[in-house]
């Protein structure tokens, strides 16, 4: 049974972090039986979208590296709600160097047990060696892509790297999609000979910018198309994990009291 989930950017503008924390926050509010990971295995925090990490990669690098990571720790520090635990990356500057491919694989091998599903953001960088870990560890990965001209040839310009990796993709998102571009789904997939069936699109809203003055995923201002987007994704997980999927949730009809 597949647990754990790699969302790796083709840029560092195409929203990996959004995408992948709006996941992991989805799952986690529909079933409180369900615990949840979500982690930053990347050379950067990952913590635009949240109000509070009480721990990260960084803070645990000692037991890492000497192997001695307890559930105890993990729980205790990465706790964010009834069922969320939340992991930052690599927080101070010039530092991710210091990580290794190793550090991650033993890292996603220690928790893989410890948590229903576990969502790695892994950056948009393969010159990270946390990054490089955990995809190289994590068989069920996701692609975030965007319908600019600049992604799309940036994708080209990588393929072969991530050929050479051994990096393959069982999911290809569309981040910030939008109906009126000539860079449809269709396009996307005859150019990038993907798979149509592989392809799913997160709808673009508005609130990015609110989003990160707020410290809040875009479910915040529940968007109706951009939540059904994800639920979309979320289910594509679930269905893996050999769990329930998410039903969409109706309002109710408004019966008045009177």
């Amino acid at each position: 049974m597949n647990r754990m989930f790699a969302f790796h950017g083709v840029d560092g503008k195409t929203g990996t972090t959004m995408v992948a924390q709006s996941v992991a926050e989805t799952i986690a509010a529909a079933d409180k039986e369900i615990k949840v990971m979500m982690v930053s295995l990347n050379g950067r925090s990952g913590t635009e979208y949240v109000d509070r990490v009480g721990e990260s990669i960084e803070g645990l690098k000692m037991y890492l590296d000497n192997k001695v990571l307890s559930k105890k720790v993990l729980e205790q520090s990465c706790k964010y709600t009834e069922n969320l635990f939340l992991l930052a990356g690599v927080e101070s500057l010039g530092q991710s160097r210091h990580y290794f491919p190793e550090t991650a694989i033993y890292f996603l091998n220690r928790i893989e047990e410890e948590f229903d599903v576990i969502i790695a953001d892994t950056g948009n960088d393969l010159d990270n060696g946390l990054a490089v870990g955990a995809l190289e560890r994590i068989p069920e990965r996701f692609c975030i892509l965007t319908q600019q001209e600049s992604m799309l040839k940036r994708y080209e310009s990588i393929e072969s790297l991530y050929r050479k990796l051994g990096i393959d993709f069982s999911c290809y998102v569309v981040n910030k999609y939008s109906d009126e571009d000539p860079y449809s789904l269709g396009y996307i997939s005859e150019r990038l000979k993907i798979p149509q069936k592989q392809l799913k699109k997160i709808q673009a809203v508005s609130y990015g910018r609110q989003a990160e003055m707020d410290y809040r995923t875009l479910l915040f201002y529940k968007d109706k198309i951009y939540n059904q987007d994800i639920l979309e994704i979320a289910n594509v997980i679930l269905l893996k994990c050999n769990m329930n999927t998410i039903q969409e949730q109706r309002k109710k009809k408004w019966i008045p009291f009177i």
